[in-house]
């Protein structure tokens, strides 16, 4: 808000706005209106509150700027403090009253003369349309209106915050070169003191590093998630600085470096708990996936309820079932999160999609998985990064197998797509005097180039857990080849990255049962046959009896009762 001739005191108190002396701006604002109440001061009083974390003062002071302005027809000031409602409503309560006072604002200056007001109208609908709705169109829209609009009053913060938001929804859709360049223009802005406003300029960074993490240039993403958290050192925002905490865990769990990741986490779960109640599921969900890879399943799961209205609830959901075996589950809920995502947000697509590809094959439903694999490869194409292509290669990879003309592909295009790639697994088991493994070897060919690929992708990139994974499906493929000695070479890589990491290794799963073991005793659980069993996992009936041999010995299951034993286990530990 700009009054004309402000009192000394405002002045002085906008100056500590800037200097980020948030106790002394308080101060100030309020040796104002001691003096004369003014809608003003309030507003001032109130953001230095917003600060301070303090919800109620913030509100207050909002609030009663608010009545104050329509009380003395002030239109201009009341649609202001209308907008410094709606940041009140989205930090400490929720979008649907921020998004009620942004609406406030739009009728209170329709009609009026272009000001900074008219253009945070549009401005914080983009920004409510790609951060919480998804709809990277609307907010192209938005933010190419704020944009104008401030660029004709010379509201440098409000143009370069709706440039970022502009640039963020580009890369969205696909738009990279473009989206990035307007993401680059902003963020120089709001480093080089172009920009005054605290909150403008870590809101511009966050958009730098959001667009960064979801092309998945992790590198960038970084150095983005350090310069904020200088930044908000520097202007003690501890919600900032909390917020960015989950943004550097993601790049800590990209790269493994899991002891790091899991400070920031829990620490941003303490933080923003206290701060704003609700806004901690967002560490919550990474740290239920953090809990997954570690195989801590159980921490995971109880973890899962807390994180339901989070959009990544339902990835973390289809993990922990695709863990468990339970692959209908995990298909359903890969294809409840794309349509939570929606179809224009491109690149926050790519993790369901991937969970749809080992879901897909692990089901059956190759024809899903394909679907899924070209949407991966279509988006990889947008953008020339390694993570990007790697998972473009492995999803190719894992379908490839899944194509396969044989009993031992199929077999081992569901193995791979649980994570269940061992030395003794299900491929080399089927394989018999007839040549079929010579077959199988010859159909996965190309998969074993494609996923070879990826690992070595996925570690140029710095990612040791998806590379390690990779190479764990890598070294069955060479097995099945009858490259016993490379397999072996690639699986004990795998293996050590995996005990590095801290990650339990594909197999080790609930009371030490393997991936296959737990999919075989769910479906004795249910009363199927082993003859049933072995047509449903495309498998000999021989197979499927060692498997539930091993089980029942790892569970204690044996006797004449020993399928009642193994059936009321599974039912106890969730696996039916």
């Amino acid at each position: 808000m700009q009054a004309d001739q402000p009192s000394g005191a405002i002045a002085a108190g906008r100056a500590a706005l800037e200097r980020a002396e948030w106790a002394e701006a308080s101060r100030r604002f309020a040796d104002a209106l001691a003096d004369e109440e003014s809608p003003e001061g309030y507003e001032g009083l109130g953001i230095a509150a917003r600060y301070q974390l303090d919800a109620e003062a913030a509100f207050e002071a909002h609030e009663r700027g608010y009545r104050l302005a329509r009380s003395r027809g002030d239109i201009a000031a009341a649609a202001q403090l209308a907008v410094q409602l709606s940041y009140d409503a989205y930090a400490f309560r929720g979008p649907g009253e921020a998004s009620g006072w942004v609406e406030r604002a739009a009728m209170l200056v329709d009609g009026e003369p272009p000001n900074v007001t008219t253009a945070y109208v549009p401005l914080l609908r983009a920004h409510f349309a790609l951060l919480m709705n998804h709809d990277p169109e609307l907010a192209r829209a938005e933010s190419e209106q704020a944009m104008v609009l401030a660029r004709e009053v010379a509201a440098v913060d409000v143009e370069m915050i709706a440039l970022g938001i502009n640039g963020l929804s580009l890369v969205s859709v696909g738009e990279i070169e473009e989206g990035m360049r307007r993401i680059d223009a902003a963020a120089a802005a709001a480093v080089g003191g172009e920009m005054t406003d605290a909150d403008s300029i870590e809101s511009v960074c966050c958009f730098a590093i959001d667009a960064c993490k979801r092309v998945r240039d992790l590198e960038r993403a970084n150095e983005w998630c350090l310069r904020v958290r200088e930044l908000a050192v520097r202007f003690g925002d501890r919600q900032m600085f909390s917020i960015c905490r989950t943004h550097y865990a993601d790049v800590l769990l990209w790269h493994g470096d899991w002891e790091r990741a899991e400070r920031e986490l829990t620490a941003g779960v303490e933080e923003l708990a206290a701060i704003r109640p609700g806004r901690e599921v967002d560490p919550l969900v990474r740290l239920a996936e953090l809990r997954r890879r570690q195989g801590r399943v159980r921490e995971a799961e109880e973890l899962l309820p807390r994180v339901e209205p989070h959009r990544f609830h339902a990835l973390v959901e289809g993990l922990l079932a695709l863990d468990r075996g339970d692959t209908d589950a995990a298909v359903e809920a890969a294809a409840r999160f794309l349509r939570r995502i929606g179809e224009s947000d491109r690149f926050e697509r790519v993790a369901g999609l991937e969970l749809m590809v080992r879901a897909g094959v692990a089901a059956g439903d190759v024809t899903s998985a394909r679907a899924a694999a070209q949407e991966i490869a279509q988006i990889a194409a947008a953008t020339p990064n390694a993570p990007l292509r790697a998972a473009a290669l492995l999803a190719d990879g894992r379908v490839a197998v899944a194509l396969g003309s044989t009993p031992e592909n199929a077999a081992y295009g569901k193995a791979a797509a649980r994570g269940e790639v061992t030395a003794e697994g299900d491929v080399a088991a089927e394989g018999d005097a007839s040549g079929h493994r010579g077959a199988s070897a010859q159909g996965a060919a190309i998969a074993r180039g494609l996923i070879e690929d990826a690992a070595d992708l996925f570690d140029s990139a710095g990612a040791r857990y998806d590379a390690a994974l990779a190479r764990l499906e890598l070294a069955s493929l060479l097995r099945l080849a009858g490259r016993d000695g490379a397999a072996a070479k690639a699986e004990a890589r795998a293996r050590e990255a995996l005990q590095e990491l801290g990650a339990r290794a594909p197999g080790e799963r609930v009371g030490g049962l393997s991936a296959r073991e737990i999919e075989v005793l769910r479906l004795v659980a249910r009363g199927l046959s082993n003859d049933d069993i072995a047509r449903h996992l495309v498998l000999s009936v021989r197979t499927v009896e060692r498997h539930v041999a091993n089980a029942y010995a790892k569970i204690g299951a044996s006797g004449r009762t020993a399928r009642a034993i193994a059936t009321a286990w599974a039912h106890t530990h969730g696996i039916t």
